[in-house]
């Protein structure tokens, strides 16, 4: 069974439909689910991100009312120039890591075979180095990466 988090995502992304984009009320959202509003804000923090292809906007009015819109990157390049300036950031995470590489593989810009390399290679069993540097090592050997898919 979907958890009410599975369940929020995919009520957000049917609302959004061809138009990409779609406007919500975080309490009206949590009335509609019954939940409170604190797991609304869960998922948009999670589910709804740059690296997941999302962009959200808070607007101003109504009691905590958002735009969430599909990132349509027509250029490649542009899309893989937004990770390495905005998403990838200093640090990351192995799960993040994946939610990226998902990403690009839903997106076409990697393969199901690349995604398996850039995984192993960046994973937690490759990168055998002290706990306090491994996500920085992965943020940086990740931006290199994206940087080389720029110039395939």
């Amino acid at each position: 069974m979907a958890s009410i988090s599975e369940i929020i995502e995919q009520f957000i992304i049917k609302t959004m439909g061809d138009n990409n984009f779609v406007e919500i009320s975080r309490n009206s959202l949590a009335e509609h689910f019954s939940c409170a509003p604190s797991q609304i804000n869960y998922v948009l923090d999670t589910r709804f991100t740059p690296d997941r292809g999302f962009v959200k906007e808070s607007k101003r009015g109504g009691s905590g009312y958002i735009k969430i819109s599909k990132i349509i990157s027509s250029d490649e390049n542009e899309f893989l120039n937004s990770l390495i300036v905005d998403s990838v950031g200093d640090e990351l995470s192995f799960k993040r890591l994946s939610q990226i590489l998902d990403k690009l593989v839903s997106d076409e810009i990697i393969n199901g075979k690349e995604k398996m390399i850039i995984e192993t290679a960046l994973s937690e069993d490759s990168l055998a180095m002290p706990f306090t540097i491994k996500d920085k090592v992965r943020a940086k050997s990740f931006k290199n990466i994206l940087l080389k898919l720029m110039i395939r």
